[in-house]
Formats: structure tokens, C-alpha cells, sequence
């Protein structure tokens, strides 16, 4: 065998694969990848944006690490469909795609715009008990950053923020005097107040105002925060005549009760503070309770009384009742909430009045009422006999000679002692036992809100401007009483020949001018006694 010639050839042939494979070589092309958009952005809504791929593969594959989170991808044949889910957060979010084909890779970077910055706290007013304490405000944002500041630098409260929270920790408020800082919690441009009070030692307290609905959870947070505890709660139970009642014992070592009162469970009727003993006394008299109605809001409301005032701000009006009695030495603070009015409205300049000596006098029968309206120059419209006798006169109505001020009524009606339906006889038969006036313009002294009609605040001022004093209110009946000579004006709305007109009406009840239960009878009595007498009225 020829070992060169064999040896050469399979060198050559060697050559000429090694000459092949470089020329296979030469042929390969290397991977290419053209993104149409390198960057793309989204508003906070959800959101679609298409992107060509262009690449010399047969295939290409994309991804990102938020997918299944915020971004979704799409492969649709050259195109790659960058999808985004609605931003309800607060903040600007950014991810990106990496595109890859066969080791050639491009990358999309992607951004949302931030939601609108939502915040809220609960709740927005903090009480924190003169013994110091810690409360909680829950936040919730959509943004993951919010701050909190102060009003102002105060050394009496700690403030710590967490995500979801803002914890507030009080020590002991060992002065006389309330203590307040308002919180801000802001988020981008959303600031949401929190107010935060603490008691001091509480000599005196006031109620809060329970709003119209009554807010139970309003009074059980404000009395719980400031040290007060539920002693006991009564529902309401009006066919006994029976208020819907919380009784709170307070912090205060004076006024150690406090209770808020109901007649039907949904509307305020009023909160009573109870104060026992003459140390309560003593402290009611003392000029530093006026400073403190004064600090707080409160100014007289009635000319000839320095035991009634009214806070127009927190829509409370408030009666100091002082009993000096042996064995039944204390002080009653009853506060009425007094509803919101809508607008201005003119009143009388002076509160007009019935001929008082017609009212309740011995001397004067129908006789003597029919001479007087004649001298007057009045005209009856309507004489109404008893039911129960009708030999007696119930109710006599006059029209009066005309006056051209609107504020001048323009009927009188005399309502009458007259036999019951059980035959009992009053001592003053046939004298006038209620006295009324009627006015056309109804906003001289009621303002309608809903179905109710509600007396204005410009009528209440001028009544106490003469010396009476608010008594309460039933339905749309409001009662007022000058404790000098036990006037009482009831001022309400009826219907005359089906037009909503204004009527005062005037009675004597000296009852009426204590807090006990007498008074409360008496104002019943004229309630039901103007009720009667409302019917026989022309609708």
C-alpha cells in the first residue's frame, strides 16, 4: 500500500471540509430585533397600546416582571399589545418589557400616571379625658405617603403615624382649662382637620349638641371621651308620657350628671346637668361660672333673667334652675337644642299683646268682650257655642278695624271657661281663659322647615328682650313665659279659612314659672287647652 499517496489524500479531503464548513459559516446571520416605541405612557385609566416588532426570527417572546399585577402583554403576530389595569393609587407607577428574539433583546419602558389622591380620617374630632389617654385615628389613602402636622407645637400630645393609623397619646391635664389642637393629615393635595381637645378638671361641664337626628353615637363618643360612663339608658315610650333617656355620671365633682333627653328617639327635646347640694349653689353663683358661659359661647338671652343664655354657635340654649329649698338644695342646667334657621326674617318691633285685663279677669264675661270689640270698631266672624252646653259661649273671632302696618294682626279670638263633657264647672265660667291674635305674614314669628314650623330666632330674641323666658316646644306649638306676672305666649301656625297664618296666643299660668313637674303640667295643660281650641278655628 502507498501510505503517502493515502495520507495525502485524506489530507485534501480534510482541506476541503474545513473549506466547506468556513463557506457555511460565512452564511449564518446574526439575530435582529426593531421596537416601534421604546417608551410608552398611560393616564390613571385602564389602558391599550400596540407596539411593532420587527425582527429576522421566526418567533420572539415578551415579558415583564409586573405582569399579572398591573401590566398584561399580548403577542399578535408582529405586534405585542402592552395592556395596563385602572391606577387608583396615589402615586406614579413604572415598570418595563424586555422583548427577546433569539438573544436579541429591546426594552419598553412603561409609566401610569398617578389616581387622584384620596384620604380620610375617623373620626375628625378627638376627646381625650382630663386623666390623659390614648385614642387611634384610622387613615385611609391611596397614596403611600401622607404626612401629619399641627396646628401648632404643643408639649401636652404625642403624636405617632403609622400606615394606617395615627395613635395619639395625652398625659393628665391638671388645669381648669381645656386644652385644643387641630391636626392636619395631608396627601399630595388633600388635607383632611382633626381636632383634638382634653379636658381640664372639669368644676363645670356643657353637653354636646346631638345633632337633629339625634346622633347616639355622637353623645356616647364626646361624653365616653372626656370620663363620663353610661349609668343607664330608658327608651322612649310617649303613650306614658315617657322620654328616651341616657344618663351619663361625669367627671366633674360638682355637676355629676348629665342626661339626654328624647321624645320619640329621634329628635333632641334637652340634656340636663344635675348638680346636688349647695356646693352646686355656690358655684353656679360664683362670677367664675359666668366667665365660663362666656368662654365657651354663651350670652344672656332674656332682659330681665341673668339664668338664661343662648350659644349660637353650638345651637344651645340654656335655663339655670337653682332650687334653695331645705332638703332640696341644687341646680338644674337644661339646655335645648335650638334648630338651624334658613335666612333672616323681620319681626315685630314690639311684641304685640291681647287687652291683657280682658284675660282671666272675673269681671269680664262675653257681655264685656262684645262691648270692647265694638268699641274697637271690630266685626264678628264667628261665634262658637259649647258642645257640652250650648247655652255657653266657647269661642267668639273678630275681624279687626284695618291697619295698614303688616305687622298688625288682623283678627282676635277670645276662647272661653266652659263646662267639660263631665259636667265639672270652672271657677271662672265664662271669663276668657285664652286670649289669640292673628297675623297674615307668618315669618313675623314662625319659619317653616319640612312639615314643621319652627319659631324664629328674631321672634325669640324680642320675647326676651320682655322678660320671657323659652319654655319648650310641642309639635308646632312653642311656649314662652315671663315669670314677673306668669304670662305665657304660645307662638304657632294655623290654618284660617285654609291659610297658613301666625297666631300668639295669651294665657296666665303661674306654674309655669319653676322647673318641676307643675311646670311641666302647666305647659301640657296649655298645649292641650290651645289643641281644643285650634279645632274650633277655620281650616
Amino acid at each position: 500500500m502507498n501510505l503517502r499517496k493515502t495520507f495525502y489524500s485524506l489530507f485534501l479531503g480534510g482541506i476541503l471540509l474545513c473549506l466547506f464548513s468556513c463557506a457555511k459559516e460565512d452564511e449564518f446571520e446574526l439575530p435582529t430585533l426593531v421596537l416601534s416605541e421604546n417608551n410608552v405612557a398611560f393616564d390613571k385609566g385602564v389602558g391599550e397600546r400596540n407596539i411593532s416588532v420587527t425582527t429576522n426570527q421566526s418567533s420572539w417572546v415578551a415579558s415583564s416582571p409586573q405582569e399579572g399585577d398591573w401590566i398584561s402583554l399580548v403577542q399578535d403576530g408582529n405586534l405585542l399589545k402592552v395592556k395596563v389595569g385602572e391606577n387608583k393609587m396615589g402615586a406614579e407607577r413604572t415598570g418595563y418589557v424586555l422583548v427577546n428574539a433569539n438573544g436579541a433583546t429591546g426594552k419598553i419602558e412603561v409609566k401610569q400616571s398617578a389616581a387622584d389622591v384620596t384620604l380620610d380620617v375617623v373620626p375628625t374630632a378627638i376627646y381625650l379625658p382630663q386623666t390623659g389617654g390614648e385614642k387611634t385615628i384610622d387613615v385611609t389613602t391611596n397614596s403611600s405617603v401622607y404626612e401629619v402636622t399641627p396646628s401648632e407645637e404643643v408639649d401636652w400630645l404625642k403624636i405617632v403615624k403609622s400606615d394606617e393609623e395615627i395613635k395619639l397619646v395625652a398625659g393628665r391635664n391638671d388645669t381648669y382649662q381645656k386644652r385644643e389642637v387641630k391636626l392636619y393629615a395631608k396627601s399630595g393635595s388633600v388635607t383632611r382637620e382633626i381636632v383634638v381637645s382634653q379636658s381640664g378638671i372639669q368644676r363645670y361641664i356643657l353637653p354636646i349638641n346631638p345633632g337633629a337626628p339625634q346622633d347616639v353615637h355622637r353623645i356616647m363618643e364626646y361624653e365616653l371621651g372626656r370620663g363620663s360612663y353610661l349609668r343607664e339608658y330608658q327608651t322612649a315610650m310617649p303613650a306614658y308620657g315617657l322620654e328616651e333617656m341616657y344618663t351619663f355620671i361625669t367627671p366633674s365633682p360638682i355637676f355629676t350628671l348629665i342626661q339626654y333627653c328624647s321624645s320619640d328617639g329621634v329628635t333632641p327635646s334637652q340634656i340636663i346637668t344635675v348638680g346636688d347640694g349647695t356646693k352646686a349653689i355656690a358655684a353656679v353663683k360664683d362670677k367664675a361660672f359666668g366667665r365660663f358661659l362666656s368662654d365657651n359661647g354663651y350670652v344672656r338671652s332674656n332682659s330681665e333673667s341673668d339664668r338664661e343664655y343662648m350659644n349660637e354657635k353650638e345651637l344651645l340654649s340654656l335655663k339655670i334652675y337653682i332650687s334653695e329649698k331645705e332638703n332640696n338644695e341644687g341646680v338644674n342646667l337644661t339646655f335645648t337644642p335650638v334648630m338651624k334657621q334658613t335666612g333672616e326674617y323681620k319681626t315685630f318691633d314690639r311684641i304685640p299683646y291681647y287687652p291683657l285685663e280682658l284675660l282671666q279677669a272675673d269681671n269680664v264675661k262675653v257681655a264685656q268682650v262684645e262691648q270692647y270689640e265694638k268699641n274697637a270698631g271690630s266685626k264678628e266672624e264667628e261665634r262658637t257655642m259649647n258642645e257640652n252646653k250650648d247655652t255657653e259661649v266657647s269661642q267668639l273671632q273678630y275681624t279687626l278695624k284695618k291697619n295698614e302696618s303688616p305687622s298688625a294682626p288682623y283678627a282676635r279670638i277670645h276662647i272661653f271657661y266652659t263646662t267639660d263633657k263631665d259636667g265639672n264647672v270652672p271657677a271662672k265660667l265664662g271669663s276668657v281663659q285664652i286670649g289669640a291674635l292673628l297675623f297674615k305674614d307668618t315669618s313675623l314669628g314662625v319659619w317653616k322647615y319640612g312639615n314643621k314650623w319652627i319659631a324664629t330666632n328674631e321672634i325669640k330674641k324680642k320675647l326676651g328682650e320682655e322678660g320671657f323666658s323659652y319654655l319648650r316646644s310641642s309639635g308646632n306649638n312653642h311656649f314662652f313665659a315671663r315669670e314677673r306676672d306668669h304670662l305665657v305666649i304660645a307662638v304657632t301656625c294655623v290654618a284660617d279659612n285654609n291659610v297658613p297664618t301666625l297666631a300668639l296666643l295669651y294665657s296666665y299660668d303661674p306654674s309655669v314659672s319653676g322647673a318641676g313637674s307643675k311646670a311641666v303640667k302647666a305647659q301640657a295643660r296649655m298645649v292641650r287647652n290651645f289643641m281644643e281650641a285650634k279645632q274650633t278655628l277655620k281650616f
